[in-house]
């Protein structure tokens, strides 16, 4: 269940969906065995509406969700 903001440095608790924005993430687990599919994971994560605004997530089968700063020319353009 979705509790706080993703982003590890702020502690905005999530208390309504209308503020932020919600991520649906799906994630590979590990590979099966006789040639079967390996399983997928989806969870959801939330960004606060002050992170939202100049982050958003992203996965890596390497490093798992993370992260990261918007592109500074998509939140140019948020802002107009």
């Amino acid at each position: 269940m979705l509790s706080k903001c993703a982003n590890p440095s702020c502690s905005t608790t999530l208390r309504y969906l209308r503020s932020g924005k919600l991520f649906k993430i799906e994630m590979e687990g590990p590979v099966l065995v006789n040639g079967r599919k390996p399983v997928r994971k989806v969870e959801h994560f939330w960004l606060c509406g002050i992170c939202s605004e100049t982050q958003t997530l992203t996965y890596d089968h390497a490093l798992g969700v993370r992260v990261l700063d918007k592109p500074m020319l998509i939140r140019r353009a948020a802002a107009s």
